[in-house]
């Protein structure tokens, strides 16, 4: 398989992919591997593990930021950040592997406990697949493979198949480190191959981050037992009070909808604009807008690339086009650009039957809609089948906490982008947004098992 620049279309280099019987034989590998020596693998090494894995990653943090921006199309300058949190995420992992901690259980409560002693301990869970998506193909592989090790688990790692390259360096870095290759397991798989594989008997785990459709497939092809979390994507809906400091909010929201051209799964998708404050904040957002530059992910001015296929450009054009046939007004943006660009895209006058607000876009555009009654808004956002993040820019705090209260989201950000995130916080979907939580402390958690021992007393 040819790995091209999705800019350019430039190949950067052709990669083998891994056939089913190679993934079978791997995950077998990793049983038997596990279960004969690396649940016993001490905490203390594993540290020592992701403490130099970290540093790998930081001491080649500009070659990684250019292989995400030359594969994966997002933007040199946001391609480094991502890196610095990989490294930051790692460090994480590192420091949650020292707290991994039982408790002693009381056992005279009754007669029955007399002289019993009780008290549970954290175990690995065995085998985790840990499926990844191209849009931070750096920070995501941390995300499921590094917890995963804390954890005391064996990784069978399937990167996206459009950011092979960034993947594979950091398992290289946990070769560097000392990791025995037994333990990490890496696969190139096809999405049909790995429908293959998800049933497999001896997975005890799978990480699935990308689209809702697949994960949820996944989830029922998963053998029982298995434990699972989905991180898919949503329609991020952000709220403009009247109240507003429009000086901090306006950055925020065109940063939450444009980053990395919307390829996000909080991406702010929908802005509700107070009708009081609505034709200002229309040509702040315009003005924020057509200062954005579009262009090559690897230029360091560079704000939007490409985005991943030529298919979701199409997606782009049909959203805009749709959203102008009923009712949807463009004001900056809404046409394709060359290089498999599209153009930052901001669409008033939106309503409930564009696709673009009931389906994630994931993509460059920003619809917008003008209220007076927040609580109707809630309405809106509540009917909704997804549920992320969700984001309201107010200095009034009793309309923000009261907004936090009645809004059926997993997160509430108050005058923060709905794309907010640091590595350490929870974070997740419901509904058809996902299942299960991440981050680093409640990853690491999930892919153990507390258990329980018991010790009668013979005296």
């Amino acid at each position: 398989m040819i790995v091209r620049n999705p800019f350019s279309g430039e190949a950067i280099t052709e990669v083998q992919v891994s056939s089913v019987e190679q993934a079978i034989e791997s995950i077998q590998i990793a049983k038997k591997y596990f279960d004969v020596e690396f649940k016993f693998f001490p905490a203390y090494k594993r540290v020592a593990i992701l403490e130099k894995v970290a540093e790998l990653i930081n001491q080649n943090l500009e070659e990684l930021a250019l292989l995400i921006a030359q594969e994966g199309g997002k933007p040199y300058k946001d391609a480094k950040v991502e890196v610095i949190r990989a490294v930051s995420t790692v460090k994480l992992a590192a420091n949650e592997c020292f707290h991994l901690d039982g408790e002693q259980i009381q056992m005279d409560k009754s007669a029955a406990g007399e002289n019993v002693i009780a008290f549970t301990q954290r175990e690995p869970v065995g085998v985790v697949l840990a499926i990844s998506a191209f849009n931070h193909p750096v920070n995501l592989i941390c995300h499921q493979v590094a917890t995963a090790i804390a954890a005391g688990n064996v990784v069978i790692l399937k990167p996206a198949e459009k950011t092979p390259l960034s993947a594979k360096k950091i398992v290289e870095f946990f070769y560097q480190a000392g990791l025995p290759e037994k333990a990490l397991h890496y696969l190139l798989l096809t999405g049909k191959e790995t429908q293959m594989i998800v049933s497999n008997p001896n997975l005890n785990y799978v990480s699935f981050i990308g689209n809702a459709e697949i994960g949820w497939m996944i989830r029922r092809l998963s053998a029982p037992g298995v434990k699972i979390t989905l991180e898919h994507g949503g329609t991020g809906t952000a709220v403009l009070d009247q109240n507003a400091d429009l000086s901090k909010a306006i950055p925020s929201i065109i940063r939450g909808a444009f980053y990395h051209s919307g390829q996000v799964c909080v991406s702010t998708q929908i802005l509700y604009i107070h009708s009081e404050i609505y034709d200002k904040a229309i040509e702040l957002l315009k003005n924020s807008t057509a200062n954005l530059k579009v262009g090559d992910a690897i230029l360091p001015d560079t704000d939007c690339g490409p985005l991943i296929t030529d298919a979701v450009v199409e997606k782009m054009n049909f959203l805009v086009n749709d959203a102008k046939e009923k009712g949807g007004f463009i004001e900056i943006g809404g046409e394709k650009l060359p290089n498999q660009c599209f153009m930052p895209t901001l669409i008033s006058n939106a309503n409930s039957q564009m696709e673009g607000i009931t389906e994630e876009v994931f993509g460059p555009l920003l619809f917008i809609k003008k209220y007076d009654n927040l609580d109707i808004v809630i309405k809106d956002i509540n009917e909704s089948k997804f549920s992320f993040q969700t984001s309201i820019y107010s200095k009034d705090i009793d309309i923000a906490l009261r907004y936090a209260k009645l809004i059926d989201q997993k997160a509430v950000i108050i005058n923060e982008s709905t794309a907010f995130r640091v590595d350490w916080m929870p974070f997740g979907g419901k509904k058809l947004s996902g299942f299960g939580t991440g981050g680093v402390k409640y990853s690491i958690l999930d892919m153990t098992e507390e258990k329980l021992i018991i010790i009668k007393n013979q005296f």
